[in-house]
């Protein structure tokens, strides 16, 4: 026979195998990550953009000015300004961001799920916070700087902290991959953060992300059917630039990078404030002022210069009804067990989550497309804030206090119903006593 082992051994040699996964043997894989990512999403705008200068045969310039040009909008894609001369470029194609962190997501995604079954469960949380998530940035951030410098010398050139301000991108990803507190996969920093807070607070973070989607994806579905009702104008627009294929190809995927932008603007105007395309002009629920546009197409979907009639301020209801279907989700996910405090802020919490979300991203998507009247497009950040505020947070919290009324008047209705079946009882007893 064997002889069995201590039984310290085993523990031992586990505990020995953990402490031994130390979070630099991640950081290899950590870095390749990031590079990789960082180099997809810079081939997301510099295939079109020599593709572009492939089809435009007259050109004077090389391929490299090409190269360039597409560097410089990859750094306007996550987030930061470009200067071309005199001309400040600030806002941010918001589907372009998009389209960035999804292909940071599939990097970052990969690693996590590489390297958590590399390590094991019990040295995935170190191995998480100190070794992937500094390579994953890392990496990104180094071949960020590689990309800068094909800005040198070109007609567009970042700003100064534009490396740094790019890590934006690979944050946000690993944000998505690894901020899970229900999920079990997720490192147990991440899950002992969220369980300092309540209860309630997982399930409320998952909440208010979606409310957030659904307060964009309702601009967005707006913003479409202005330009389906609008088509005819706005092909009109395209039409006087009289250029090829590939140019029209590449105004086209253009304005679409914008249409995050317009998903904002219509967004605030929904909410109220409404917004502006150039300084003077302006689009709310009271007027429409668009005053002289730029030859953009999708601008032709803009309303014509009008007043509208009060009734149109009936357009705030479609942010209050969003914030009662977060309500509404907060109740179908959580049981407060008669706690209406706890209801209420949890309630009131994924509501302000998913309005800050949503006025983050609109900050990203202000900014300047030009000088003087082109200096300031977007929605008012400061009345948009409050206005939807106000109207998400409102609408979250009266569907709960609906829900909390009409709950003590069921309770109130019950009560009263078993007063008689317990004063009959009681009297039937005492007849019983005769």
């Amino acid at each position: 026979m064997r002889p069995l082992a201590p039984p310290s051994t085993t523990t031992t040699t586990a505990a020995a195998t953990t402490s031994s996964v130390s979070p630099a043997t991640a950081m290899p894989a950590s870095l390749r990550a990031g590079a990789l990512a960082a180099i997809g999403t810079w081939s997301v705008v510099v295939l079109p953009a020599l593709i572009g200068w492939v089809a435009a045969p007259e050109t004077s310039v090389g391929w490299f000015s090409a190269v360039s040009v597409a560097s410089a909008i990859w750094f306007l894609g996550h987030g930061q300004s470009v200067g071309a001369g005199t001309v400040s470029l600030s806002v941010t194609p918001l589907l372009l961001l998009l389209v960035f962190v999804y292909i940071a997501v599939r990097w970052a995604r990969r690693l996590a799920a590489t390297e958590r079954l590399r390590v094991g469960a019990g040295a995935w949380s170190r191995v998480a916070q100190w070794g992937i998530v500094p390579g994953f940035v890392l990496g990104y951030g180094l071949v960020s700087a590689v990309l800068a410098l094909f800005t040198l010398g070109g007609p567009a050139t970042p700003g100064v902290a534009a490396v740094l301000g790019s890590l934006l991108v690979p944050v946000a990803a690993l944000g998505f991959v690894l901020l899970r507190p229900d999920d079990d996969t997720a490192p147990a920093f991440v899950r002992s953060w969220f369980r300092r807070g309540p209860t309630w607070l997982p399930s409320v973070w998952r909440a208010g992300w979606r409310g957030a989607g659904q307060l964009l994806a309702l601009g967005l579905v707006v913003v479409v059917l202005r330009v389906a009702v609008s088509w005819t104008t706005v092909a009109d627009v395209q039409d006087q630039y009289a250029a090829n294929v590939g140019a029209l190809a590449i105004i086209s995927l253009a304005q679409l990078a914008l249409l995050g932008n317009a998903a904002t603007w219509a967004l605030s105007f929904l909410a109220g404030p409404g917004f502006q395309v150039a300084l003077g002009s302006t689009i709310t629920p009271a007027a429409a002022q668009p005053g002289m546009l730029p030859l953009v197409p999708v601008l032709g979907a803009l309303p014509q210069a009008a007043d509208y009639p009060a009734i149109m301020y009936a357009v705030v209801l479609a942010p209050v009804l969003l914030g009662a279907w977060l309500g509404r989700r907060v109740d179908s996910e959580l049981e407060f067990f008669g706690n209406v405090r706890a209801r209420l802020t949890a309630t009131a919490v994924t509501a302000l989550l998913a309005v800050a979300v949503v006025l983050g991203v609109t900050a990203l998507g202000n900014g300047a497309v030009g000088v003087d009247r082109l200096s300031a497009v977007g929605a008012p950040l400061g009345p948009f804030a409050a206005a939807l505020t106000i109207e998400v947070v409102g609408g979250a919290l009266l569907y709960a206090a609906a829900l909390v009324l009409r709950e003590r008047r069921r309770e109130r209705q019950q009560e009263e119903a078993a007063e008689p079946a317990a004063q009959d009882e009681k009297a039937a007893g005492s007849g019983d006593e005769d």
